[in-house]
C-alpha cells in the first residue's frame, strides 16, 4: 500500500496564499474592468507611435476671414536627428539589453510575467527586498503612454488587466517598437535612436555591447546614472547590466570580459539640443494641459504624445512681436543687472481685440535650454495689478463708485508692534497720506489705504470668484492648511485689495485679464494656438471660438480706460512715451518688500505686461540701470512702429458716457465755496455713466474769514480791511492714535467756540443733476449753519 505523499508546510504556505492571491486578483478584476478604458489606451498607443514631427504654423496676414499657414517651428530635440525608428532599424544588442534587464520572457508571456507578480506580491508582505520590480515591458508601455506610476494596489491591477487587452490588439514588435522610442533615457531625451545619437553619435543599429548597455542603465534613473552627472555610477550601472546580457546568453564570456574592461566613452562634441523659442513651449504647455483633459494622461505622456503624433499646430504668433521681444531681451548687454546680480525680465504680449497670444519671452539671455523656468507664466505677486480687476471695476460696474466718489487717503486701522507702538495700516507706496482723494486720484496714484477702504465696500467672496473662475486665476486659495497646522487663504484684506497673493499668479493670466477693458467689457480668455490637427488631418483640438463672457459693462470699461490713461498720464506710469503717440492705459504693481515690480499697460491694438525681479525672489529690486516701464515702453514702440499701419487710428471711446466737472474735495457739484480754496483750483472734469444720477453740492468747503496779515484764520478783533473769504474742509472723521501726517491737514476747518460768529450762515440746496442734459431739474430746501470761529491748523 502506497502512503501519501505529504505536502510539507512551507508548500502549503504558498499554495494557501497563491489561491488568497487568486481570490483577491479576481475580486479586484470583477470590480475594475468596468471602469477601465480600454480603448483609451489604444487611442493613446496609436497617437504615441506616429513617429511623426510635430509642426508649428501661424497666419502670415493675421486675418479675421482667410487663414494664411506658415511653418515656423518643428519639435525636433537635436536639429534634424531623426525622432523615430521602426524595429527593424533598431540594433540587436539594445533589445537584447532591454529584455535582459527589464523583461526575459517578453516574447513568451501575454503581457504579463505571473511568476514574478506572485514574488512581487510575496515581497510585498514579508519586505525581504527593498524592491522587487516586476513590470514587463508590455506594463512600461501603459504606464510611460499613460503616465499612470501612483504605488497603489488598484492601479497595478489596472495596469495588469491593460497590458493583457493591449497585448491581443499589437503584436510584440509593434508593443517593442513603441517602448524602445518613448523610453525617457536622461536628459530630456527619450527613446533609444535620440539617445544613441546624443551620447555616442551613432544609429541605433550601430550601438556595441557595451554603448546598449549604458544606454540601458541610465533609463533606471536617469538624473542618477547620466554619465554627465556621475560617470563611475554609470560606469557600474553599465557593467551590471552586461552582466545581465551575459546571464541570459546575449553575449559570451569573451565578448562579456572585452565590454566590461573598454572604456566608457561618451561623445566629446555632443549635438546641441533644438531650443524651441519661448513662444513654442508655451503653445507645448498649454496643449498638454488640454491633452491631459481630453486623453486622461500625466503630463509626461501628454509631452511624449506631442512630441512623436506629428500633430499640426496652428498658433496665434505675430513672428515680427516675437522677433522683437527676442532681440530685445536676448541681448544681455540691455539688462547688466541680469549679469551682474541676477534681476530677471520677462514680457507677454497680447492682441488687446481678441485676447491672443502674440510674443512671450520667459527671462533674459538667450534661451539654452528647453521647459525651463519661464517667469512669464511662473506665479508672480501682483501687487496693485489686481486693484483695477477686483476692486475699481466691479464697484464702477455696480454703480458703489464713481471717478469722483472721494475717500479719506488715511491709515485705516492702526496696529501695535512687538513695542507696543501703534502702527498705520496700510501704508502707501511711497509713503505718503493726501487725505481726501477721489476714485480716479486713488488709482492714479495707487492709494493702499482706499483700496482697503474699497475692498470693506466688496463682497470679498465674489471677489475671490471673479478673479479666480472669470479671469482664470486658478493658482489663488479659498483655503489651505500650512505644514504648522495653520491656514492660508486668498479670501482676506491683503491678498484681495493689495494684491499680496499666497502663491500669485503669472504675468500672462494678468496681461490677458487687462484686456477686459479694451474689449469693453467683454473676456474670453487668452489663447497660444487655435487648432491641433492629427498626421491625417483631423482636429484633435479646436481652440479657435472661445466663449465670449461680459464681466463688466460696457459703460464701466470704457470709464476704467480713461481712469487707467491717468495712470501713465500723471501717474505712476508717467514715464512711459508710448501715450504721445497712441492711447495708452495701464496700472503699476509692487508686491511687499519690493521683490516684485510689474506693469501691464495696453493701447487699441496691443496689451502688454512686464515683470522684474529676483529668480528666487530673495532680493528687493531697488535701482536699476533700466526700469521696467523703459523697456515696456521702448518694446511696444517698436511694435507699434513695425505692426500698426499709419493710417489705422484707433482710440478708446467715451460714447454714452459724460464728460462732466466734480469737485476734487468732495465728489459733489463743484461751487463758488470751492474756489475759494486755498491751494488754488479745485475743480477737476471726469467720465460718467448716462443716466440720472444724484448728487450733493459740495458740502465739504466751509468758509471762514482769512486775516491775510496774519497769515491764519481770523478771530474776533481782526481789523476787517485785512479779512478776506476762503474756504477750508470740513472733516470731523480724523482721530488716531499717534501722530500720521497727512499733506491736506493744513486746510482743515477746526471749530473753536460757538460763542465767536465768524462765518455766515449758508444754504446747501440738494440737487438732483440730469447728467445727460447737463441741468438742474430740482431741489430740495435745507440750511446748515457754520456759527462758530476757526483756526488754520498745521500738524
Amino acid at each position: 500500500m502506497k502512503k501519501k505523499k505529504r505536502i510539507s508546510k512551507p508548500k502549503k504556505v504558498i499554495l494557501a496564499f497563491s489561491l488568497s492571491l487568486f481570490v483577491i486578483f479576481s475580486v479586484f478584476t470583477i470590480s475594475l474592468i468596468g471602469k477601465i478604458d480600454f480603448a483609451k489606451d489604444i487611442r493613446l498607443f496609436e497617437a504615441n507611435r506616429a513617429g511623426n514631427v510635430t509642426k508649428f504654423y501661424y497666419d502670415r496676414d493675421l486675418s479675421d476671414n482667410v487663414y494664411t499657414p506658415v511653418e515656423f517651428a518643428e519639435l525636433k530635440p537635436f536639429g534634424d536627428s531623426k525622432v523615430w525608428y521602426s524595429y527593424e532599424e533598431i540594433g540587436q544588442p539594445i533589445k537584447d539589453a532591454f529584455i535582459s534587464v527589464e523583461d526575459r520572457i517578453f516574447f513568451e508571456h501575454k503581457g504579463v510575467d505571473v511568476k514574478r507578480t506572485l514574488y512581487a506580491a510575496v515581497n510585498l508582505l514579508t519586505k525581504k527586498r527593498e524592491r522587487f520590480g516586476a513590470s514587463t515591458i508590455t506594463q512600461q508601455v501603459i504606464k510611460n503612454i499613460s503616465g499612470d506610476n501612483e504605488g497603489t494596489l488598484s492601479r497595478k491591477f489596472a495596469e495588469i488587466l491593460r497590458a493583457f487587452h493591449i497585448e491581443k490588439r499589437y503584436s510584440k514588435e509593434e508593443l517593442f517598437e513603441v517602448y524602445l522610442n518613448i523610453v525617457p533615457m536622461g536628459e530630456g531625451i527619450c527613446g533609444v535612436g535620440l539617445a544613441s545619437e546624443h551620447y555616442f553619435g551613432k544609429t541605433p543599429d550601430e550601438l556595441t555591447a557595451e554603448e546598449a548597455a549604458t544606454l540601458v542603465g541610465i533609463t533606471n534613473a536617469p538624473s542618477r546614472y547620466s554619465p554627465s552627472v556621475n560617470y563611475d555610477l554609470c560606469l557600474k550601472k553599465r557593467n551590471s547590466v552586461l552582466y545581465a546580457m551575459l546571464d541570459n546568453g546575449c553575449i559570451d564570456e569573451a565578448e562579456y570580459k572585452r565590454a566590461v574592461s573598454s572604456y566608457l566613452t561618451v561623445k566629446e562634441n555632443r549635438k546641441e539640443g533644438g531650443i524651441y523659442s519661448w513662444f513654442v513651449e508655451t503653445v507645448c504647455d498649454d496643449i498638454i494641459e488640454e491633452f491631459c483633459k481630453v486623453y486622461d494622461v500625466k503630463s509626461d505622456a501628454a509631452w511624449r504624445m506631442l512630441t512623436n503624433g506629428g500633430y499640426s499646430v496652428y498658433t496665434t504668433v505675430d513672428p515680427k512681436i516675437q522677433k522683437i521681444l527676442e532681440d530685445r531681451f536676448y541681448d544681455t548687454d540691455l539688462f547688466p543687472e541680469a549679469v551682474k546680480v541676477g534681476l530677471n525680465y520677462s514680457m507677454v504680449v497680447t492682441d488687446s481685440n481678441t485676447g491672443e497670444l502674440r510674443g512671450i519671452v520667459g527671462g533674459v539671455g538667450k534661451k539654452t535650454a528647453n521647459r525651463v523656468l519661464n517667469f512669464a507664466t511662473a506665479p508672480q505677486t501682483p501687487g496693485s495689478l489686481l486693484k483695477p480687476l477686483a476692486l475699481y471695476a466691479p464697484l464702477i460696474n455696480s454703480g458703489k463708485i464713481t471717478w469722483s466718489t472721494v475717500f479719506d487717503d488715511v491709515p485705516v486701522e492702526f496696529l501695535k508692534d512687538g513695542s507696543g507702538n501703534f502702527v498705520p495700516y496700510p501704508k502707501n507706496y511711497p509713503n505718503v497720506y493726501d487725505g481726501l482723494t477721489t476714485v480716479s486720484d486713488a488709482l492714479r496714484l495707487s492709494k493702499n489705504t482706499v483700496a482697503v477702504r474699497l475692498y470693506k465696500m466688496s463682497d470679498k467672496n465674489k471677489i475671490f470668484r471673479l478673479l479666480k473662475y472669470d479671469f482664470g486665476f486658478d493658482t489663488m486659495i479659498e483655503s489651505e492648511k500650512t505644514k504648522d497646522g495653520g491656514k492660508i487663504t486668498d479670501i482676506a484684506t491683503a491678498p484681495l485689495a493689495l494684491g499680496q497673493l499666497s502663491y500669485g499668479v503669472s504675468l500672462r493670466r494678468l496681461t490677458e485679464a487687462y484686456t477686459v477693458f479694451s474689449r469693453e467689457g467683454e473676456f474670453q480668455g487668452g489663447r497660444s494656438y487655435l487648432f491641433v490637427l492629427d498626421g491625417k488631418g483631423n482636429t484633435v483640438i479646436d481652440n479657435s471660438s472661445a466663449e465670449n463672457r461680459r464681466i463688466f459693462s460696457r459703460e464701466c470699461a470704457r470709464i476704467m480706460n480713461q481712469l487707467l490713461s491717468g495712470v501713465v498720464e500723471s501717474g505712476t506710469a508717467k514715464a512711459i512715451r508710448l501715450k504721445e503717440i497712441f492711447d495708452t492705459a495701464g496700472k503699476t504693481g509692487t508686491s511687499g518688500n519690493d521683490k516684485d515690480r510689474l506693469f501691464v499697460g495696453y493701447t487699441p491694438y496691443y496689451t502688454a505686461g512686464i515683470w522684474c525681479g529676483y529668480s528666487k525672489n530673495e532680493m528687493s529690486v531697488g535701482n536699476q540701470s533700466i526700469s521696467h516701464l523703459e523697456i515696456w515702453d521702448s518694446v511696444m514702440r517698436e511694435i507699434h512702429s513695425l505692426t500698426v499701419d499709419a493710417n489705422d487710428e484707433r482710440s478708446f471711446s467715451t460714447d454714452g458716457l459724460k464728460y462732466l466737472p466734480y469737485c476734487k474735495d468732495s465728489g459733489g457739484i463743484y461751487t463758488k465755496k470751492c474756489s475759494l480754496d486755498p491751494r488754488g483750483e479745485r475743480k477737476a472734469y471726469g467720465y460718467f455713466a448716462s443716466g440720472i444720477r444724484t448728487h450733493l453740492l459740495c458740502e465739504r468747503h466751509v468758509e471762514c474769514m482769512y486775516d491775510s496779515v496774519c497769515g491764519a484764520v481770523a478771530v474776533r478783533g481782526c481789523p476787517h480791511e485785512y479779512l478776506e473769504k476762503i474756504s477750508l474742509l470740513d472733516i470731523s472723521d480724523r482721530s488716531f492714535p499717534c501722530e500720521v501726517i497727512i499733506t491736506d491737514a493744513e486746510y482743515v476747518w477746526r471749530k473753536v467756540s460757538d460763542s465767536t460768529p465768524l462765518a455766515d450762515s449758508y444754504d446747501v440746496p440738494y440737487f438732483i443733476y440730469e447728467l445727460e442734459s447737463g441741468e438742474y431739474v430740482g431741489r430740495s430746501k435745507g440750511k446748515k449753519q457754520y456759527n462758530s470761529s476757526c483756526y488754520l491748523h498745521s500738524d
